[in-house]
Parts: C-alpha cells; structure tokens; sequence
C-alpha cells in the first residue's frame, strides 16, 4: 500500500506548478514572439520526467517506455497522415504538430496516473 507523503502531493501538483512557471516563461522572454514557442512546448520534457518518478511510485515500475511506444506510434501516423493529406512532408509543420501532440499525449497519461494512484491510494 502506498503511503501519502510531501514527495506524492509535489508529483500530483507537478503539472499545474509546471504549466505556470512556462506560461511565466514564455511571457517574461518573450519566447512566443520570437521563436513561436508556447508554455507546452516548454512543459513537454518535464512531464516525461514526471510520468517516470510517478509511476515509479505508484506501481514500482516506469511507464515511460511505454510512453515513449505511443508516441513513437503516433508520430508514425502524424507522418503517415501528412503524406497524404499534403502529399510531402514539411519538417517544420511535422515536427511541431508532433511535438504538441507528445505534450497532448503526457498530459493525459499524466492525469491518469494521478487518478489511478489516488485510487489505489484510498483503497
């Protein structure tokens, strides 16, 4: 049974500290205006990080290669779709569109996590 302690209430409150601070960020060097950067491109790495250090200690185990699976999968498809849809592939179109979709992604995974580890928390 896992125990609540500061160290599990810092990784639940992990995203929201990390989505002020970039947002913060971004706006005090003027990131957006300069390169195109936005808060979640910023937060991305770190939710990786986060899904490592909260699945570690809700299940014992690191999910995040398993992240890494999906969004490898799923970059496929974004490449895939391109190539369709547009009929080449625009480095810099493809690479942003999978990198907001990779922090898409973590922040789901991320959320879950939390739910599955205060669930198990409560039983």
């Amino acid at each position: 049974m896992q125990k609540f302690t500061i160290v599990t209430f810092f990784w639940y409150t992990f995203p929201l500290i990390l989505l002020f601070g970039s947002s913060f960020l971004v706006k005090k060097a003027s990131l957006e205006k300069k390169y195109g950067i936005k808060s979640p491109d910023i937060a991305t790495p770190f939710l990786l990080v986060g899904i490592h250090y909260l699945s570690k200690a809700t299940f014992d185990e690191s999910f995040l290669p398993y992240t890494l699976l999906i969004v490898l999968l799923v970059s496929m498809l974004i490449a895939v779709f391109q190539a369709y849809q547009y009929k080449e592939i625009k480095y810099k179109r493809y690479l942003k569109m999978v990198w907001r979709i990779i922090f898409l992604i973590t922040l789901l995974i991320y959320f879950l996590l939390i739910l599955v580890s205060i669930i198990l928390f409560l039983k």
